[in-house]
């Protein structure tokens, strides 16, 4: 919709809800009013919209993968791994499906079949960095530290500020009982995203044998 790609979102709301009073079965108005929701992260209220338009058309693929996105914005993530399946029943190769689908099997803490929908996707596209960044979580929560700090370091080549990856490496460097250098690397995800990461960090399980350690006070207070 070009009101949309103009980012005209009121214009398009207006657009959509003109054609809803008119055909109120309209599957892709319906959905394109969820995804306005969506981008003002008014999930539950998206998913209703999503809910209609799948009312009209239980396959309508955009409606299931959008609610499936919804959902795991709403921690609702066995409802968005029955949209994510739906899709992928339909669209195998749907990349993005198998994305969302990786990170909510993770969510669920089944990190082997989280890392095997990461692994597709590189076998697709090599460079993708979210998925590379997913991939190395995944193999960190599997307990395979060194490999993920491999790929953690490869992908701070490229983005050596990139906050949220250095605070990934300084976790696996703190689970190998590398406390020197997750120490220095989470100050340094500090200097970058600040107090977001001090609050991660205090809740964090991965730094439990550090936090009694007067370096880790100092570096989150």
């Amino acid at each position: 919709m070009s009101l949309l790609k103009l980012k005209k979102n009121k214009d398009a709301m207006t657009c959509f809800e003109k054609i809803i009073e008119r055909t109120p079965n309209h599957v892709d108005a319906l959905n394109n009013l969820g995804n306005h929701f969506s981008e003002m992260q008014q999930f539950e209220k998206a998913v209703t919209y999503y809910d209609r338009a799948l009312s009209n058309d239980p396959t309508y693929i955009p409606a299931l993968y959008n609610k499936g996105v919804a959902s795991i914005q709403l921690e609702k993530y066995d409802n968005a791994l029955d949209c994510l399946n739906k899709v992928l029943d339909k669209e195998p190769e749907n990349l993005q499906a198998i994305y969302y689908k990786g990170l909510v099997l993770g969510k669920q803490k089944k990190h082997e079949e989280s890392l095997s929908y990461f692994d597709k996707i590189l076998e697709k596209e090599p460079d993708n960095n979210e998925a590379v960044f997913y991939k190395a979580t995944e193999l960190s929560e599997l307990g395979r530290h060194e490999e993920a700090i491999v790929i953690f370091d490869k992908i701070l080549k490229e983005f050596p500020k990139n906050g949220t990856i250095i605070y990934a490496k300084a976790r696996s460097k703190a689970q190998l009982g590398q406390n020197d250098d997750a120490l220095i690397l989470l100050a340094q995800a500090i200097s970058h995203y600040g107090r977001t990461i001090k609050n991660w960090a205090v809740k964090d399980s991965s730094f439990d044998k550090i936090k009694g350690d007067p370096r880790f006070k100092t570096i989150v207070k």
